[in-house]
């Protein structure tokens, strides 16, 4: 999930509970990118995940618009309901859980219309505002004419509505897997990719790597904050594996996947370095999830975009560190 125009926020937002800031926290990532990444979201392939979306490399779940725009409170009316549901993405780690869960189950593309926020005139655009009232990804209109954001209300809405068709519906064999994979992916979601704030200069622990912005005293604290919280995952994984709660696959990998992917894609340049050394289970599990080319595939697209568009910044900030 990737963000344009500096400097955009993170795709947070403050809610008054801790469920809410739980459900609320998996955002995309953002980033200071020139606003030139609309007209590269309607330049991109219909590859996305193999369902006839473009591939829209823009990272993060941050706001596109400029800064008055970010600041709108404004909600416009969804648009009028189409026959099929659509789900608006882009390729980044967020809603790389979507694509991920349309690669495990390639009948959603023929129930699905897959869409990027070029076809609603870019991040910036009053049509997009209509779409999604944050101006972030992903958002879902339904065919019914709700309108659904948040990567992890889109999952499970996708999940329930569909089931007849899912060949892995990911929720895991017993009670207890499940509920292994519900704190996995709430781990992730609240101290890893979450900042519960949709306003500038608000970041996540994952953006230490790739957010110039952020004050070094702010990118020590949270770099030892992802190195607690990939430890914690670490003793949450089963030891023999394969996957994050056993032998089948499970909301907790659909969810971890894309992000553990792109942060160790980023080992060598990045500053959190490596981030399956001294953690074996995580390591085994990556290795076990990047041989299967439904996972790479997705994997391979959010790392396109960080090298392509984000390799100064990362370089930068490791040259420097959190001085």
């Amino acid at each position: 999930a990737f963000e344009a125009r500096p400097p955009p926020s993170e795709i947070c937002c403050d809610h008054s509970s801790d469920m809410s800031r739980a459900r609320h926290s998996s955002r995309d990532i953002e980033f200071d990118l020139p606003g030139a990444l609309d007209d590269m979201a309607g330049l991109a392939s219909k590859a996305a995940i193999g369902h006839g979306a473009r591939d829209v490399e823009v990272f993060g779940n941050g706001r596109q618009g400029r800064p008055a725009e970010r600041q709108s409170c404004d909600v416009q009316p969804p648009p009028a309901a189409s026959k099929k549901d659509t789900v608006v993405i882009i390729s980044t780690n967020n809603p790389g859980r979507l694509m991920l869960f349309a690669a495990l189950n390639p009948k959603l593309g023929e129930v699905i219309d897959w869409k990027t926020p070029a076809d609603y005139g870019g991040f910036g655009g009053d049509e997009f505002a209509k779409v999604s009232p944050q101006k972030l990804c992903p958002v879902a209109l339904t065919a019914g004419g709700l309108r659904l954001f948040e990567s992890d209300v889109i999952l499970s809405y996708v999940a329930d509505k569909y089931a007849p068709l899912l060949e892995n519906d990911c929720r895991g064999p017993t009670v207890e897997a499940r509920a292994l994979s519900a704190l996995l992916v709430r781990v992730h979601d609240m101290y890893i990719s979450g900042t519960n704030c949709s306003q500038p200069q608000f970041f996540s622990n994952q953006a230490v790597f790739y957010k110039a912005a952020m004050p070094g005293p702010e990118r020590a604290a949270r770099l030892k904050d992802l190195l607690k919280q990939l430890d914690l995952v670490e003793s949450l994984l089963p030891p023999a594996g394969p996957y994050c709660v056993g032998d089948a696959i499970s909301f907790a990998d659909v969810v971890l996947y894309p992000t553990v992917a792109m942060m160790q894609d980023q080992a060598a340049a990045s500053l959190v370095g490596s981030i399956t050394e001294g953690r074996p289970k995580l390591a085994a599990w990556l290795a076990h999830c990047n041989a299967d080319p439904r996972f790479r595939g997705v994997a391979d697209k959010i790392k396109a975009f960080v090298d392509t568009f984000l390799g100064k910044a990362v370089a930068g900030i490791t040259a420097k560190g959190c001085g």
